[in-house]
């Protein structure tokens, strides 16, 4: 493979230019749950990461948890959620997902969800923490949320700070 260079003439017809190069990883963003949020038993909730560290596009909402592919920006993107639920309970079963469209539940033949399940069979009262994560193929306007649920037999708070976070790029254009 013969080795090529950028020369001047290159840059000055626009051949290369800064967005072409440092463009494709956004947007990108990263939120946290600044307190703990009430999730009910056994019932799917979007879990609001209400504080923002970063957000290159405007593309995170904070109010709601919705992130949303902004026009233009359509490609592969990889999302990243980590957390739990606090509990002085036994814990069964606990659900975190990343839904695309508002898929609400973990469909692995559809492809508009990734999630993970964690089941504990002891009698001892714990905390649990998971990470998830997947790559989804997305256009202008779709969503990404993610999405808790568990069973432990009544209201649980989600962890907060550092230990619940959600985060994104995009890894490729269309």
């Amino acid at each position: 493979m013969a080795l090529s260079t950028i020369g001047t003439n290159s840059i000055a017809d626009d051949a290369v230019t800064k967005a072409k190069i440092t463009g494709i990883n956004t947007p990108a963003f990263k939120a946290v749950r600044g307190s703990g949020q009430t999730i009910s038993d056994e019932t799917s909730t979007v879990v609001v990461f209400n504080t923002e560290i970063y957000d290159t596009d405007s593309a995170y909402d904070n109010s709601n948890g919705i992130f949303t592919v902004p026009s233009g920006k359509g490609g592969k993107y990889a999302f990243f959620v980590m957390g739990g639920f606090n509990s002085s309970a036994d814990i069964d079963v606990v659900n975190f997902w990343i839904s695309k469209n508002n898929q609400t539940a973990i469909s692995a033949t559809a492809g508009l969800a990734i999630g993970l399940d964690i089941h504990h069979n002891g009698t001892d009262a714990s905390n649990q923490a998971m990470q998830v994560s997947g790559c989804f193929d997305l256009a202008a306007t779709d969503t990404i949320r993610v999405y808790a649920w568990h069973n432990y037999g009544g209201n649980r708070d989600t962890h907060q700070g550092g230990r619940m976070t959600f985060s994104g790029f995009r890894v490729a254009d269309e």
